[in-house]
C-alpha cells in the first residue's frame, strides 16, 4: 500500500521545537509494515494485509514570523506567515497536524483551503484539539481532565476553547494552570519542570 505522508507543521520559528517534535512521533511506531494477519472466514485460509507505511515532513514556520507563540495575537499572526508556504504541500500530503497547543486559527485556515481545492477529505487536526477529545474519550465516571499551559495569558483561551469545543463541559473540565513560561522555555530544564509540578499540583488540588 502507498506511504500515508504527515505534514507536521510548526507554525513558529523555532528550528530546534521542530526538531524536538521528531522523536516523540516517530516514537509511535506507525512505520510497522508487518503484514497484519486476519481470518476472513473458518473455511478460508488466512490473509495478510500489509500495513500502510507512513512517513512524515516536518515543515517550520519561514524567518521572519513569530518565533514563539506566546498569545492568540501571535497565534493569528503566525497563521497568516506560515499559511502561504504551505500551499504546496497540499496536494502532496495526506493528513496535517499544527503542532502549537492553542486554538490555533491556522487549522481552520487549512480545512479552507482544503475545500476550495476539492481536498475537503484530508483531516487537519491541532494538538490541542486532539488532546481534549483523547482526554473526553478516556475519562471514567466521576474522572475531569485539565490542561498545564505556559503563560497566564493562554488561561481565559483555553477555558473558552474548550467549553467551546465540548459544549457545557464543566462536568469534566477541571480548569488550566499556567506554569509561567514561554513556549520557548519549556526544555531549560529543573527550574521549568518544577513550575510544572507546582501547576499540576495546582490544578489536582483544585478537584
Amino acid at each position: 500500500m502507498a506511504p500515508i505522508k504527515i505534514l507536521v507543521i510548526n507554525p513558529n520559528t523555532t528550528q530546534s521545537m521542530t526538531d524536538d517534535l521528531r522523536s516523540p512521533i516517530e516514537s509511535l511506531d506507525y512505520n510497522n509494515v508487518t503484514p497484519l494477519p486476519t481470518l476472513v472466514s473458518e473455511d478460508l485460509p488466512q490473509l495478510t494485509i500489509p500495513r500502510s507505511q507512513t512517513t512524515y515532513t516536518y515543515h517550520t514556520s519561514p524567518p521572519g514570523g513569530v518565533p514563539s507563540i506566546n498569545s492568540l495575537t501571535d497565534a493569528h499572526a503566525s497563521a497568516v506567515h506560515t499559511l502561504p508556504t504551505l500551499l504546496p504541500h497540499l496536494p502532496t500530503h495526506h493528513a496535517f497536524l499544527v503542532a502549537c497547543y492553542s486554538p490555533h486559527p491556522l487549522v481552520l485556515a487549512l480545512k479552507r483551503e482544503l475545500a476550495t481545492r476539492n481536498m475537503r477529505h484530508k483531516p487537519v487536526l491541532g494538538i490541542f484539539e486532539a488532546s481534549v477529545w483523547t482526554a473526553v474519550g478516556l475519562l471514567g465516571e466521576r474522572e475531569r481532565f485539565g490542561i498545564v499551559s505556559t503563560g497566564e495569558g493562554w488561561r481565559k483561551v483555553l477555558m473558552e476553547a474548550v467549553r467551546g469545543m465540548a459544549g457545557g463541559s464543566e462536568g469534566v473540565f477541571g480548569g488550566v494552570e499556567c506554569c509561567g513560561v514561554d513556549a520557548g522555555g519549556l526544555h531549560e530544564g529543573a527550574a521549568v519542570e518544577e513550575r510544572i509540578r507546582a501547576a499540576v499540583g495546582r490544578l489536582v488540588g483544585g478537584r
